[in-house]
């Protein structure tokens, strides 16, 4: 086993959003195989780890030889490979619908951001080191702005606006908590500070749990939970729906990072006040799904139900709890992946942007109460039913 592979799910990526760039004018085709080739070495090599990680111990790799806690270590667990394939399926599937479908040609440099933005959350996935968790976040931040704003209109751009102010604010209070912990602790290596925290004195307890509160709050910024929550739907509804279907595995970034995180700082306390935040998302999610009059906002709110209920079985932080929050995690981010791209099939039937949901003529009904069924295979035919 070439622990070296663990380096994959970066590189390809990289070297696939660069060389994308190449082909943005002329033979535009070549950039779209690019892009495609990579989401496909991306699934194999994604398979690939996850079969590796059935060990009981994490496979570290420490990039340029550096020992930890001073270097990049990159580690490899059955979780990150977990989210590795499902960042991998949704890449392969979202890049393929795109390319068929013709958003990629509604702009010059969607493969490029899409490729950068797998980069990201890959790279989220597999750091070992607070610091590069926040350089992932980043990259995975500066491709969603450009992603969202893809296909232009005035709706785009003010969610977008609104969508880099929020993350702005985000990131200056992760670097506020990133600093406070290195200055208490002398490390941002999670498994170093894991042992450094439980041996702080009793005086300085109190400030590492106040950073531990500001990167909880980082966390569920980005999974968009109760009182933190309103850019979401705004700006899920605005993005085209096969960018949001992409965007739907960022709030599990968040839920990710908040399984990883909180238990390091908080230890068995880690979910007390993340519980009630999380309940309170669920039933607000699931009240704006019934309530929404939009396809695009039903689908946002949607998973912003199924994100808060997946959160709110971590944030008990039992075994058993766990265990079903990990099952559920492949379910819901796939599901809610699908119904945006099926909002999209069904705007480009409609063959207009309007996503209302409108009631229609109830086709199969008459045609049954009349037994005129020669009169429903005309609707079948001309694509009605």
């Amino acid at each position: 086993m070439n622990d070296a592979l663990i380096v994959a799910p970066l590189l390809l990526p990289a070297f696939a959003g660069t060389g994308t760039l190449l082909f943005l004018r002329r033979r535009r085709w070549i950039g779209s195989a690019i892009s495609i080739g990579s989401a496909v070495g991306l699934m194999l090599v994604s398979f690939i780890l996850l079969g590796w990680a059935t060990a009981d111990r994490p496979i570290a790799y420490a990039l340029g030889d550096w020992p930890a806690p001073f270097g990049i270590v990159l580690v490899l667990d059955r979780l990150s490979a977990l989210m590795l394939v499902l960042t991998a399926l949704l890449g392969l599937a979202i890049s393929v619908h795109a390319t068929l479908t013709g958003l990629d040609r509604k702009g010059w440099h969607f493969h490029s951001l899409f490729q950068f933005e797998l980069l990201g959350l890959n790279g989220a996935f597999l750091t070992g080191d607070l610091f590069n968790l926040f350089v992932f976040f980043e990259v995975l931040l500066i491709a969603s702005y450009g992603l969202l704003l893809h296909g232009q209109g005035s709706r785009r751009l003010t969610a977008g606006v609104q969508y880099v102010i929020v993350n702005l604010i985000g990131s200056t209070l992760f670097l506020v908590a990133l600093g406070l912990l290195y200055g208490l602790t002398g490390t941002l290596n999670m498994a170093d500070m894991a042992s450094r925290a439980a041996m702080l004195p009793t005086g300085d307890q109190g400030l590492a749990r106040a950073a531990g509160l500001l990167l909880v709050a980082v966390f569920a910024l980005k999974a968009a939970l109760l009182p933190l929550h309103l850019w979401l739907p705004r700006t899920y509804a605005a993005a085209a729906p096969a960018v949001a279907a992409l965007f739907a595995i960022m709030t599990k970034v968040g839920a990710y990072a908040v399984i990883r995180i909180a238990p390091l700082i908080f230890g068995d306390a880690a979910g007390a006040f993340l519980l009630p935040s999380a309940l309170g998302t669920m039933l607000l999610g699931f009240a704006g799904l019934v309530a929404a009059r939009c396809l695009r906002d039903m689908a946002a709110f949607g998973l912003i139900g199924s994100t808060a209920m997946l959160l709110t079985a971590v944030a008990l932080f039992d075994q058993q709890a766990m265990a079903a929050a990990l099952y559920y995690l492949p379910h819901t981010t796939i599901s809610a992946a699908l119904l945006f791209l099926t909002v999209d099939l069904i705007i480009r039937w409609r063959d207009n942007e309007d996503a209302a949901i409108v009631p229609t003529s109830p086709y199969w009904a008459q045609s049954a109460r009349s037994c005129d069924f020669g009169h429903l295979g005309e609707h079948v035919g001309n694509g009605l039913v």
